[in-house]
C-alpha cells in the first residue's frame, strides 16, 4: 500500500515566520542643530555598523523640522577604511514635520545585501533623478537632517568631501577624502531599517519505497545571540524510522545520493551531525518528523562545526532517514538554507 502524498504547502506554512528587523544608524529623535553645508554626502560609521548580508533595505527614517531634499545610501565596506556606494534609495523632501519614515524603494544599485559582505549607510543632502537604474544627481539641499552639535563621539558619522557621489563610488582610502573625525563629532538623526532574508527550500527531496517525500522547514529566526529559539524540522517522513538533521557550510550541493535513488545530498560537505531521534507518526501515513532546536543544540555542542556563529553566516541543512527497501537502505529531504541573525 503506498503512503499518502506529502502536501506541498506545509513548506511554506513552516517558513512563514516574521523575520528580525536590524536598524543601523543613529537614533531619530530632535537634535540641536540642522547642519547648513550644502549637498554634502554622509556616512555612517557608528555602534550599529557594520551590518552583514543578506538582507534587505525595508524602511529608512531621519529628523528634521525645516525643508530640503534627503537621498539615502547603502555603502558596502571594501577595505579598511574604505567604503563603496551600492544603493541608492527615493529621495524625499522633508516635510518638516519631525520623524520622518518612508520605503528605502532602491531606485539604483543592488536591492538585496550580499552573503559575505558588510554594509553601513550614509544619505546626502541633495535630490536624485533616476532613468533605468541610473543616478543623476538633481539640486542641493541644507539645513536638513538634525545633528548633536560637536565634540560627541559616541555614534559617530564623516562627511565626504564631494558634493555627488553615485553608485560605485569609492570614499576614504583610495577614494574620495573622507572626515576620519566624525564631523568633529556629530551625531545625525537617520537611520536604516534591514531585514534578514527569510530561510528558502531548495533541491529536490528523495521519494520514499512507500511514496513519502520528506520537507524541510524552521521555526523561528536563528539569532546567534540567543540560546534557543530555532527549529529545523523535517516533515512527510515514513514513520517510527531512525534518522537526523545535518547541517554545513560549503552551501548548496545537487549531488545523486546512490544509483538508483531519487534522493539528492543537497548540502556540500563538510557536514554536522545534529542528534539522531525517530520520526514518530503513524504506520500507513506519511507524517513522521524530526525536530530539533538548532540553537540549543549548539549551545551543548560548542565544538560543533562553524561554532561559535556570527551574524551572516549562510547555513544549509538536510534530514537523512533510514528506509531499508531503498538503494544504500536510506533516502533525504530536500535541503533549506539560512542566514544567521544578531
Amino acid at each position: 500500500m503506498m503512503f499518502l502524498r506529502p502536501l506541498r504547502f506545509a513548506s511554506a506554512l513552516l517558513l512563514a515566520v516574521p523575520a528580525v528587523a536590524q536598524t543601523v544608524g543613529s537614533p531619530v529623535i530632535d537634535r540641536p542643530l540642522d547642519d547648513s553645508s550644502s549637498g554634502l554626502t554622509y556616512i555612517y560609521r557608528g555602534t550599529t555598523q557594520p551590518l552583514a548580508g543578506p538582507a534587505t533595505a525595508n524602511t529608512w527614517s531621519f529628523f528634521d523640522t525645516s525643508s530640503g531634499y534627503v537621498t539615502p545610501f547603502i555603502f558596502e565596506v571594501t577595505g579598511a577604511n574604505q567604503w563603496k556606494i551600492v544603493a541608492i534609495g527615493t529621495p524625499r523632501l522633508s516635510a518638516g514635520a519631525g520623524a520622518q519614515t518612508y520605503p528605502f524603494a532602491t531606485q539604483a544599485g543592488i536591492t538585496a545585501l550580499q552573503a559575505g559582505k558588510q554594509y553601513t549607510i550614509g544619505f546626502a543632502h541633495r535630490n536624485f533623478t533616476f532613468a533605468a537604474g541610473v543616478a543623476t544627481p538633481g539640486s542641493a539641499s541644507n539645513s536638513t537632517v538634525d545633528f548633536t552639535g560637536y565634540n560627541n563621539f559616541t555614534d559617530t558619522w564623516s562627511y565626504v568631501f564631494a558634493n555627488t557621489p553615485n553608485i560605485g563610488t569609492i570614499v576614504g582610502t583610495g577614494g574620495l577624502a573622507l572626515d576620519s573625525f566624525g564631523s568633529a563629532g556629530r551625531i545625525y538623526s537617520m537611520s536604516v531599517s534591514f531585514t534578514p532574508l527569510a530561510p528558502v527550500t531548495y533541491c529536490t527531496p528523495g521519494t520514499t519505497t512507500t511514496g513519502c517525500q520528506a520537507a524541510m522547514g524552521t521555526v523561528g529566526t536563528p539569532n546567534v545571540s540567543a540560546g534557543s529559539g530555532f527549529l529545523l524540522r523535517a516533515f512527510n517522513v515514513e514513520p517510527n524510522k531512525q534518522g537526523l538533521i545535518f547541517y554545513g557550510l560549503s552551501g548548496r550541493n545537487d549531488t545523486p545520493w546512490a544509483a538508483g535513488s531519487t534522493s539528492f545530498l543537497c548540502v556540500k560537505p563538510p557536514t554536522q551531525r545534529l542528534t539522531a531521534q525517530s520520526s514518530g507518526g503513524t504506520n500507513g501515513v506519511c507524517n513522521g518528523t524530526f525536530s530539533i532546536d538548532w540553537l540549543a543544540w549548539l549551545a551543548a555542542n560548542p565544538g560543533a562545526l562553524g561554532a561559535p556563529f556570527s551574524s551572516g553566516v549562510t547555513v544549509n541543512a538536510q534530514a537523512w532517514f533510514r528506509d531499508p527497501p531503498a538503494p544504500k537502505t536510506t533516502n533525504l529531504s530536500n535541503g533549506v538554507e539560512f542566514v544567521t541573525a544578531p
